[in-house]
């Protein structure tokens, strides 16, 4: 695979991450109002089983290498991830020290939410059990993502000649499930959704391998224009494909766009525009944006509301919030975004790179 391939999808990757903290980002401004997908989460997952069959497809697994495969995808992520998570902790003493002695009335009773048992969901790597909202909520995404590396591992292990066998049958298994169990459009366990999209990844790449001169022509970019104009109205928020309400569609759909991303012309007017230097920075740095945005988010808005003083007004359920016009949403919601990046390029530099074994 190409670097202006990996350029590629780490731009996905960006849009991903900021349609994530746009959906976050809880107030009334025009990027709240407009990225209404909490879907991109399964686009990390479909996308991560493209890049991981790609690079793993063809290496047979034993004990050993499954246990280098996983000590590697385990350096990527926990790291990272156990620093938020004792950052949130020390947040929750400082939120029981200051309730005790100051009266301080916050959303959420200090380790009422972000409990013990959470916790330790949370520091073994099991938070997608843990309640969704607990610590660094999204972070159930990430114990996700390593149970389908061991998944993926397994089924190498065991049968690695007809391994694309095992991706095919569990997604046919799984919309069978959905439709006769839940009705179309259920998505239930995290881990079976995350599955899902990780085998239609394996699935897209296998096509890609071996279709590599498949589209090299003009209708091709026209069809690539369409189609990326579609992940950009559901990325806004505008169901122009998806009425039907089926949210298992939707991973089908990401793989299109990876798969056809993979046969892009660099002379092509989109892949100036949103190929450029700054997404693809931003794509790097998307798992800390991911893991960072809700904390920068928090600590923004208890800046404002206990040393700024800002209005609140209290919801019907007695949430707290402060009281900002549209303006001033957007403002806080663009400065969320600088801060969000900011600190994920410095996480990225000093923690990510730090621990990660390549």
């Amino acid at each position: 695979m190409n670097k202006s391939y990996l350029d590629q999808l780490d731009v996905f990757r960006a849009l991903a991450a900021l349609s994530v903290c746009a959906v976050h980002f809880s107030y009334n401004s025009i990027f709240h109002i407009y990225f209404k997908q909490a879907l991109f989460v399964q686009f990390f997952f479909t996308l991560s089983g493209f890049v991981i069959y790609l690079n793993y497809h063809n290496q047979g697994f034993n004990i050993s290498k499954i246990k280098e495969f996983m000590l590697k995808r385990f350096f990527r992520l926990y790291p990272l991830h156990l620093f938020f998570l004792l950052i949130f902790l020390l947040i929750e003493f400082l939120k029981y020290f200051l309730t005790i002695n100051y009266g301080l009335e916050v959303n959420n009773k200090p380790f009422q939410l972000n409990n013990i048992s959470n916790f330790f969901l949370h520091l073994f790597f099991l938070q997608h059990y843990a309640d969704q909202y607990s610590f660094n909520g999204p972070a159930w995404s990430i114990s996700v993502e390593m149970f389908l590396y061991f998944t993926f591992s397994l089924i190498i292990f065991f049968n690695n000649k007809y391994f694309l066998v095992f991706p095919i049958m569990f997604v046919i298994l799984f919309l069978i499930f959905l439709n006769n169990t839940y009705g179309a459009g259920y998505f239930h366990d995290a881990f079976f959704s995350g599955l899902y999209s990780f085998s239609l990844g394996c699935i897209f790449c296998n096509f890609y391998l071996k279709n590599k001169n498949f589209f090299k022509n003009i209708i091709f970019n026209i069809l690539y224009f369409i189609f990326l104009t579609l992940f950009l109205a559901e990325l806004f928020g505008y169901k122009i494909l998806f009425n039907l309400g089926y949210n298992y569609i939707y991973s089908i759909f990401f793989g299109l766009i990876i798969y056809l991303s993979c046969f892009l012309n660099k002379n092509f007017f989109l892949y100036k525009i949103f190929f450029n230097r700054f997404f693809i920075f931003l794509g790097k740095i998307s798992y800390s944006i991911y893991l960072g945005h809700l904390l920068i988010f928090y600590l923004i808005n208890n800046f404002l509301r206990f040393v700024i003083n800002y209005p609140t007004s209290v919801t019907s359920e007695g949430e707290i919030f402060l009281k900002l016009t549209v303006f001033e949403s957007n403002l806080f919601t663009l400065f969320a975004y600088l801060l969000t990046i900011v600190f994920a390029n410095y996480t990225y530099n000093f923690i990510e790179i730090k621990y990660y074994k390549k």
